[in-house]
């Protein structure tokens, strides 16, 4: 079923304009729109579970010897949110900006850089230092093995269970 044009006119008559005059006017974003992420570097602790959840692989963390680099491509960006969902201090969140467009390359990239810890038994290095602090106020039994590195925490972990079996006694024999 085809409109006739004068039909087409006269409904176009009563509705008016319908178009917005962008950029010059705001565009109509509904509540349910989603666009960029914003990740806080305050409060971002280099745990990686965004980098675990991010479908297109827009989040990756880079490590090196003393730091960890949490990196954001926007242009990968598929804008599920996901990442929000699973940071577990709130570090990222979502924002409506879907203006994007750049004329540098770097500008699509944000870097989140966290410092090395390492372990106080053999020297290599850990997790980040913000990921210690998180886990001894979640775990407060943890600040026991925290300074170390997971190789060095189930040596001593194995050393205390092996003490509890067989007893104190029968070590220093």
């Amino acid at each position: 079923m085809s409109i006739k044009p004068v039909k087409l006119i006269v409904i176009a008559g009563k509705k008016g304009r319908v178009t917005v005059k962008y950029p010059f006017q705001e565009p109509i974003v509904t509540p349910e729109f989603r666009g960029e992420v914003e990740i806080d570097p305050a409060k971002c602790i280099g745990c990686g579970a965004c980098v675990r959840a991010c479908p297109p692989n827009a989040l990756e963390l880079l490590e090196s010897e003393k730091e960890i680099i949490l990196r954001y491509f926007v242009g990968r960006c598929i804008f599920c949110w996901r990442c929000v969902d699973v940071c577990p201090v709130s570090a990222i969140k979502g924002t409506k900006n879907f203006e994007l467009a750049t004329d540098k390359f770097t500008d699509l990239y944000t870097l989140v850089v966290h410092t090395r810890a390492t372990c106080e038994l053999c020297g290599t290095p850990a997790e980040t230092v913000r990921m210690r602090r998180y886990i001894t106020e979640k775990v407060p039994i943890s600040e026991e093995y925290i300074t170390t590195c997971p190789t060095c925490r189930k040596k001593q972990f194995a050393e205390k269970i092996a003490m509890r079996k067989v007893g104190i006694s029968e070590l220093k024999k």
